[in-house]
């Protein structure tokens, strides 16, 4: 069999690995000079005297970073590599990147970042997460120290925040268990109405009987206005890089299942100065050992076309036909055709529509219909999945971090929508120069939560790093960032989770022989479209093409007292152990839930 991979990002690597692991004969095609999952990184020299934004220019649209003359002299420095985005992750949502990272021998190590929150008007901190999934110790922002009416109210917040987070956590553990009424499980429930019902009944929360008399709570008004508006909007937003107008339309259940997931578990990086490209070199080197044609980089498709397995019979058991566009140093573009028994678009879903639509045309023999409607299906389901824009730069502009004192590993900034100064100065700072850096002014609907993480150099570069160097990474930014200190600038597309993804995911995929089309990304999966997506689409993908191609090994039997049950054998996917990453016995049994179904 024959299968081509269209896209090299982590979906689309991780597909072509598990097939050519399976003894699958691959081709991995890709529009870019380099692999998408690491297109985006830069390198850095690490003992360089002068200002290392100078051997950096801003990243073009392909995100292809051009050095100066400068920094060709120094070619040869030893460098560090930073992944844009962030390739940090936290353990409990991402049992099958964990899986397929171990399989690789990629080393992690635990990073659980501290998280500082702040606003812009006024501009100071008013809260601080000290990490851990909150099982440390609690901290303050520097400005309750300032007065002793401040410290109290502070406190006072605080302890307000854990009882929220404590009936979160019950709340989510009761989702999760499907304990919870139909009316709140239910994906047309968003966390805004979720929240201004649950924040009305925390404010009365019951009724004197004798007296008739409801007592009023300030629970309700602090769990609305600020532990969901001003600490869990932040951080979904910076999550999932959505609008905080998305995270407030996102089903609750969504929301649940996160936290419930994740709780008390690590967040991860990588370590021993691994990158994403060392990621991209292990899953792509079986598709190279193949041959050099079977990695075709700055390789464009033009279509996609079925070619019956014969004229006479029209049998939907037939091939695909590539058509594509190289293009070679000199910008000349040689054409190219492919014929292979399976495609799998590995691309955003705008690209993946596309190709689709020239694929349900060319499928018009009658005894192609189950074929064409599947497709015609395909990109209607496709339409439905959302973008929103996303910029990432990385710098070392220490004006856009909080105070000294209030600041954390990843620092956000919740902008506020306003007619005031802040906003008017934010319009004044624009230019048509080629020099400034993009930035998102909040506007209603649009306001994004500026996250930065302080970036940390890999364990074994630490000692070689000169200790005033900083780097920094700023996903959406809202605050000017000054253009000389900036190392690169990239402009990508993010996926939006789906609010309907039973309706929707269905379509995506397949499980007939006959298909001969996938569907594989972040957004081909349930939940919050992130790097577990991509791995996870993928494998449903492979064990699709599998079970419907490869012969079945023989039934087994296991005997027992009065009777034999048959048991279908196991086979780990591409070798990979895809239960190790659940991890040990209590993390398991914490993951475990009476019906096994797709709860997001």
């Amino acid at each position: 069999m024959k299968v081509a991979v269209i896209g090299s990002g982590l979906a689309g690597l991780t597909t072509a690995y598990l097939l050519r692991k399976e003894g699958i004969e691959v081709w991995l095609i890709e529009k870019s000079d380099k692999l998408g999952f690491h297109s985006q990184s830069i390198e850095i020299p690490i003992t360089s005297n002068k200002g290392e934004a100078e051997n950096f220019t801003r990243n073009d649209s392909t995100g292809v970073n051009t050095k100066n003359e400068k920094a060709k002299e120094k070619e040869k420095e030893e460098k560090w590599v930073v992944d844009v985005p962030m390739r940090g992750f936290q353990g409990g949502y991402y049992p099958l990147l964990l899986s397929l990272y171990h399989h690789l021998g990629i080393p992690l190590q635990t990073a659980n970042y501290t998280f500082s929150f702040s606003s812009s008007i006024p501009s100071s901190t008013y809260f601080i997460h000290s990490g851990s999934s909150g099982y440390s110790w609690p901290s303050l922002p520097s400005r309750a120290y300032s007065n002793l009416f401040i410290l109290i109210k502070d406190i006072g917040t605080w302890f307000g925040v854990a009882i929220c987070y404590l009936m979160l956590v019950l709340l989510s553990f009761m989702g999760y268990h499907d304990l919870l009424p139909l009316c709140v499980t239910e994906s047309s429930v968003t966390l805004r109405e979720f929240t201004i019902s649950l924040s009305t009944f925390l404010a009365y929360p019951f009724t004197i009987p004798y007296f008739n008399y409801t007592p009023w709570t300030p629970l309700g008004g602090l769990f609305q206005d600020f532990f969901i508006g001003k600490i869990v909007i932040p951080l979904f937003s910076s999550v999932g890089t959505m609008t905080t107008s998305d995270v407030w339309s996102l089903p609750v259940r969504i929301i649940l299942e996160y936290i419930y997931l994740t709780l008390g578990t690590n967040h991860y990086q990588l370590s021993k100065g691994f990158s994403a490209a060392s990621i991209a070199d292990l899953l792509v080197g079986p598709v190279q050992k193949q041959g050099s044609d079977h990695v075709r980089l700055s390789t464009e498709l033009s279509s996609l076309e079925y070619i019956a397995a014969s004229q006479d019979s029209g049998d939907i058991g037939g091939s695909v036909k590539i058509s594509m566009r190289k293009c070679d140093a000199s910008d000349a573009e040689t054409s190219e055709e492919l014929l292979v028994d399976k495609v799998i678009l590995a691309t955003q879903a705008s690209v993946a529509k596309y190709l689709l639509a020239g694929l349900e045309d060319s499928l018009g023999n009658t005894r192609q219909d189950t074929e064409k409607r599947r497709v015609s299906e395909m990109r209607a389901a496709l339409h439905k999945i959302r973008y929103r824009k996303t910029i990432v730069v990385t710098h070392r502009d220490t004006s856009i971090l909080p105070a000294p004192k209030d600041r954390r590993d990843i620092n956000f900034l919740l902008p506020e929508i306003s007619s005031s100064p802040y906003l008017q100065y934010l319009s004044n700072t624009q230019s048509s120069t080629d020099d400034q850096v993009p930035f998102f002014i909040p506007i209603s609907g649009k306001v994004y939560t500026q996250a930065t993480q302080i970036m940390q150099p890999p364990r074994n570069l630490v000692t070689k790093c000169r200790p005033e160097v900083v780097v920094l990474q700023t996903t959406n930014p809202a605050l000017p960032i000054d253009p000389r200190k900036v190392l690169s600038v990239s402009k990508l597309e993010r996926a939006l989770p789906l609010k309907e993804p039973g309706k929707v995911l269905a379509f995506l995929r397949t499980n007939t022989p006959e298909s001969c089309v996938y569907i594989v990304g972040s957004y081909a999966y349930p939940g919050i479209p992130l790097l577990e997506g991509c791995v996870g689409s993928a494998k449903l993908a492979v064990e699709n093409i599998i079970r419907n191609t490869i012969p079945r090994p023989k039934p087994q039997f296991i005997r027992h007292r009065w009777h034999q049950e048959e048991v279908e054998p196991k086979k780990d996917i591409g070798g990979v152990n895809w239960e190790i990453g659940k991890g040990d016995k209590l993390q398991r049994w914490w993951r475990w839930r009476w019906i096994q179904t797709g709860w997001s």
